[in-house]
C-alpha cells in the first residue's frame, strides 16, 4: 500500500516502518485486509488533525506509536488495543461506517480469535455518556453499543476534554461557533443543543466479558 505525506517528515518516518508492523500483524494472525485497515489509522489521524487546523507533524504521535508497536488491531468495525492483564481496550475508528450491532458482534468474535487469552473488553468514550439517551432513540446504533457495557463510576480524566473531542470527531472543527455548526444528523443536533444549554459531555468507561 502507498501512503504519501510529502510535507510531513514525521508521518513519512512511520510509513518507512510499515514492513516491520506488517510482520507483527502476521505474527499476531491478522489477515492482509485487517493489517491494511489497521494502517489506515495513520492517514485518518493526520487528516483529522489537518482539517481541524493542525500543522504538519503536530498530531498525537503517541497514539500512532502505540499502533506501530503492534498493540492495536482493527478487526472489522472496531479497534482492539491490548491493555494487558487479559483486557482489551475498544476503540471506534472514524471510518464513516455505521456502528451496526451485527458488525460489532463480528468484530468482538474476531477479537476473541486474535486475543484468545483476553477475558474482557473495556471502552472509554464520550459515546458511552448516558446523557445521549436523552436525545437518541432507544434502537439507535449508539444506544445499542452503550448497552453492551456496564459503566464504571465516573472519574474526571486528566488532560482530556470530552467537549473538545466531541466537536473534533462529530464536526471536524474546534473553532466554528455552535450556531454555525451543521446539524444534519440526530447526533449532531444532540451535541449542539446540549452544549448550547450550558451542559457538558463526559468520558465514561464501561466493561463487559468477551
Amino acid at each position: 500500500m502507498e501512503l504519501r505525506f510529502e510535507d510531513d517528515p514525521l508521518a513519512q518516518s512511520f510509513v518507512a516502518r510499515i514492513p516491520d508492523l506488517q510482520a507483527r500483524h502476521r505474527a499476531l494472525g491478522l489477515s492482509d485486509e485487517e493489517s491494511r485497515a489497521t494502517l489506515q489509522a495513520l492517514p485518518r489521524h493526520v487528516a483529522l488533525h489537518r482539517v481541524c487546523g493542525g500543522e504538519p507533524g503536530g498530531w498525537w504521535v503517541e497514539w500512532i506509536e502505540m499502533i506501530w508497536e503492534g498493540k492495536l488491531s482493527e478487526l472489522g468495525r472496531l479497534q482492539f488495543e491490548d491493555h494487558g492483564h487479559g483486557v482489551l481496550d475498544v476503540h471506534i475508528p472514524e471510518t464513516g461506517l455505521p456502528l451496526d450491532p451485527a458488525a460489532c458482534d463480528a468484530a468482538f468474535a474476531r477479537a476473541r480469535e486474535v486475543y484468545p487469552s483476553h477475558h474482557s473488553a473495556q471502552c472509554t468514550s464520550w459515546l458511552l455518556d448516558p446523557q445521549l439517551l436523552e436525545y437518541l432513540p432507544g434502537d439507535s446504533n449508539i444506544v445499542r453499543f452503550q448497552q453492551r457495557f456496564e459503566l464504571e463510576p465516573y472519574e474526571e480524566p486528566e488532560g482530556l476534554d470530552a467537549d473538545v473531542e466531541v466537536l473534533r470527531f462529530a464536526f471536524r472543527t474546534l473553532t466554528t461557533p455552535l450556531d454555525q455548526l451543521a446539524r444534519r444528523t440526530v447526533l449532531q443536533r444532540a451535541i449542539v443543543d446540549h452544549l448550547k444549554a450550558g451542559r457538558h459531555w463526559y468520558w465514561r468507561r464501561g466493561r463487559f466479558p468477551i
